[in-house]
C-alpha cells in the first residue's frame, strides 16, 4: 500500500472540518483484481479543494501485471465540491491474457446520501449504479487489454425505476388493451401468463420505452395465434433500466368473449 495516499487522505480531511466545511468529504477506493494480482490504491471524490497526483513510473523489470490509472496519470482524483454531474474517466490494463477482470469499490456506504454514482463501461455501454452493485467483471483478451471506465455522480435525487398504473381492459371482442406507466425509461418485456405462471404469449420483448404512460394492445390469442379460452389469466411487466435496475408488475385479467 503506498502510505502517502494514506497522508493524502488525512490531510484532505483535516483541511475541511478545521475549516467548517458544511459538505463532508467523502472518498472512493478502487481497485482491480485479476488472478493473484492486484492494484487496490486508487481513490476518486469530493473535497473541498482539488486534488491529483501522478504515480513515479515503475521500473521496467518491476510493472504491474495489472493497474488502474486516471486520465490525469495518476492513482489518486479528489475534486471540488460541486453540485453538477461530475466525471471521473480511468483505464484498466493488465497483459494477464484471458481471465476475469474485477474492478471493484470500496466505502460507497459512507458517501452521503444524494450523491449518486454510477459506472460506466466506456466500451460496452453498460451501465450501473455504485450503491447496488459491488463490483464489475470483464474478460481480458490476448496481449495487453486495456479497458475505459467512467464514474459520473451528481447530487440529484434519483427516481427509482417504478411501474405503476398497470391495468388490462378488454374493449370490443377479444381486444385488451394492456396500459403501464415507467417512472424512466426503461426496456420492458410484458407477457400474457397462464394461471399456473406459464408464459401463453410475448407482446414485447426488449422494448426501449421512455418515462410516462404507455399501453400494449392484445388479440386475446396465443403465441401460435389460436384464440384462448375465456378464463383468468395474467399480465405480467419486466423493466430493466440502463444501469441493470429491475422492476416487475403483475395483474390479473379474465379474458371474455
Amino acid at each position: 500500500m503506498r502510505c502517502w495516499l494514506l497522508v493524502i487522505c488525512a490531510l484532505l480531511a483535516e483541511a475541511v472540518w478545521a475549516q467548517g466545511e458544511t459538505v463532508r468529504p467523502w472518498s472512493v477506493r478502487l481497485s482491480v483484481q485479476v488472478g493473484n494480482y492486484r492494484d487496490s490504491d486508487n481513490l476518486l471524490g469530493f473535497s473541498k479543494v482539488s486534488r491529483a497526483f501522478i504515480d513515479p513510473p515503475s521500473a521496467p523489470d518491476n510493472a504491474p501485471r495489472v493497474r488502474l490509472t486516471f486520465a490525469h496519470g495518476g492513482s489518486v482524483d479528489i475534486r471540488a465540491f460541486s453540485r453538477s454531474r461530475t466525471r471521473w474517466e480511468f483505464t484498466v490494463e493488465t497483459d494477464v491474457e484471458d481471465s476475469d477482470v474485477v474492478l471493484r469499490w470500496e466505502n460507497v456506504a459512507r458517501v452521503p446520501r444524494g450523491f449518486n454514482l454510477r459506472l460506466i463501461d466506456l466500451e460496452t455501454g453498460r451501465r450501473l449504479w455504485m450503491r447496488t452493485a459491488p463490483s464489475y467483471t470483464f474478460r481480458s483478451g490476448k496481449g495487453v487489454t486495456r479497458r475505459q471506465f467512467a464514474v459520473e455522480v451528481d447530487s440529484e435525487a434519483r427516481i427509482p425505476l417504478r411501474i405503476s398504473q398497470l391495468k388490462a381492459q378488454q374493449t370490443r371482442g377479444s381486444t385488451v388493451t394492456v396500459q403501464f406507466a415507467l417512472s424512466q425509461p426503461a426496456s420492458t418485456h410484458v407477457r400474457i401468463l397462464s394461471a399456473s405462471g406459464k408464459t401463453v404469449r410475448e407482446l414485447e420483448r426488449a422494448a426501449s420505452r421512455s418515462a410516462g404512460l404507455h399501453s400494449v394492445p392484445w388479440d386475446g390469442r396465443d403465441s401460435a395465434g389460436v384464440a384462448l379460452p375465456v378464463g383468468a389469466y395474467m399480465v405480467e411487466v419486466t423493466a430493466v433500466a440502463e444501469d441493470l435496475e429491475q422492476a416487475r408488475a403483475v395483474i390479473p385479467i379474465v379474458l371474455k368473449r
